[in-house]
């Protein structure tokens, strides 16, 4: 039998939580540069049952479309769920912000995000808009796969995990 899990509390990051964004994003070799333009897009992960953060990641709009960003879960918590759990959680927001497409750019993920449905895409096929954040224009680089989830074909909500 598989012990579930606590769901995960969202938190929208505060500026005050500039020195944490920083400090994980640069353990786990993601972009920092940008962070202090960005932070507000992101959210911590929080435990439940008191005020542990298990991880933080984030969605950066661009008109109708979402980059997913900064995904990262603390070592001790991973390959326990939270990583699936968190993105669909950011998926969830993503809907309910209105986005239609999510996008995202990775070096060491990519058979994780297929597994949540997002595909592979040519990088210059993505919308000219996501093209020109930071991300895509110079933080990650050109080796790094790009991926797409079209929202509308996602079911409606994961809060039953």
């Amino acid at each position: 039998m598989t012990i579930p899990i606590p769901r995960l509390a969202l938190k929208p990051a505060a500026e005050a939580d500039l020195p944490l964004l920083q400090q994980w994003l640069a353990q786990n070799r993601l972009p920092t540069e940008d962070i202090a333009q960005i932070w507000h897009c992101l959210y911590l992960a929080m435990c439940p049952a008191g005020e542990t953060v298990v991880g933080i990641g984030g969605i950066e709009r661009c008109n109708q479309d979402g980059l997913l960003r900064s995904l990262v879960i603390a070592a001790p918590f991973r390959q326990q769920g939270y990583g699936q759990q968190l993105c669909h959680q950011l998926i969830d927001q993503a809907k309910q912000e209105g986005i239609q497409t999510l996008y995202l750019l990775t070096n060491t993920a990519e058979q994780f995000f297929a597994k949540l449905g997002f595909q592979v895409l040519e990088r210059q096929a993505a919308p000219v808009a996501l093209k020109r954040t930071a991300e895509f224009s110079r933080l990650c680089p050109d080796s790094a796969v790009c991926m797409r989830l079209s929202l509308s074909a996602t079911s409606t909500s994961v809060s039953g995990l």
